[in-house]
């Protein structure tokens, strides 16, 4: 089976920040209500409980969105790649990006995205565009938006890259190759256009065993490779 090799504590201490964070927002915004009908008068200190209480429900929410609860980017990007062979590994925050699989024939770096509802990819443009019921509110507690994840996953290539040349010698023999990953049941994803190969959770597989598959790469430069990103044969976890 694949291999998983993660920062288990870096995702302990951020999924408490994300949870301890956005209740204690939610308990600092319940003061400051208190207070604004107990103490009409007292304006200071209710704007400050008040914006003190966003922050931290916005900064929680961020954190939570990303390593807590049913849609965290470490476990649904492991259930998404579940079943591929020993030969794979899913590198999850000990590189300087976050979400790398180590491939026969190269590395393919993953953007996760969690949101639901309907994403379309407008290629006109060069937008995308997001529409969610409740999307406004959940801006509000720190969900981040879709964005631009094309550029952002060609910038984690590139990144990646740049370790690889930092580290190998022949780094340009390997493939890097950004791609996006859609992880939430929800989503209506309509990204055929995209320049940087966007997908709906159950099509990832798919992809990488067929049009996706990367021809294999040397022996000792697939051990090379390995060695340069820490993963030992034997290895299933760390953190």
């Amino acid at each position: 089976t694949m291999r998983v090799i993660r920062n288990e504590r870096r995702i302990e201490i951020l999924s408490s920040v994300g949870q301890y964070g956005t209740l204690g927002g939610l308990m600092v915004l319940l003061a400051g209500l208190v207070i604004s009908f107990a103490r009409p008068t007292w304006v200071l200190p209710v704007a400050v409980s008040m914006g003190l209480g966003f922050t931290l429900s916005v900064v929680g929410g961020f954190f939570a969105d990303r390593y807590a609860g049913s849609l965290a980017h470490h476990k649904t990007l492991a259930e998404v790649l579940k079943g591929l062979d020993y030969r794979h590994a899913l590198l999850q925050y000990v590189l300087p990006v976050d979400h790398v699989l180590l491939e026969p024939g190269g590395c393919t770096v993953f953007v996760v995205k969690s949101q639901g509802g309907e994403v379309v990819y407008d290629a006109d443009r060069g937008k995308w565009k997001h529409h969610e019921r409740g999307r406004f509110f959940r801006r509000l507690v720190g969900q981040a938006g879709v964005g631009q994840p094309d550029q952002e996953a060609e910038k984690e290539a590139e990144a990646l890259q740049t370790y690889l040349k930092e580290e190998m010698e022949d780094a340009e023999r390997v493939p890097v190759r950004p791609v996006i990953v859609f992880v939430n049941e929800d989503v209506q994803l309509e990204a055929e256009d995209s320049p940087v190969p966007a997908f709906y959770r159950k099509k990832v597989k798919d992809w990488l065993r067929g049009p996706g598959d990367l021809r294999a790469l040397p022996e000792d430069l697939q051990e090379r490779l390995a060695d340069v990103l820490g993963v030992d044969e034997d290895q299933e976890a760390s953190g």
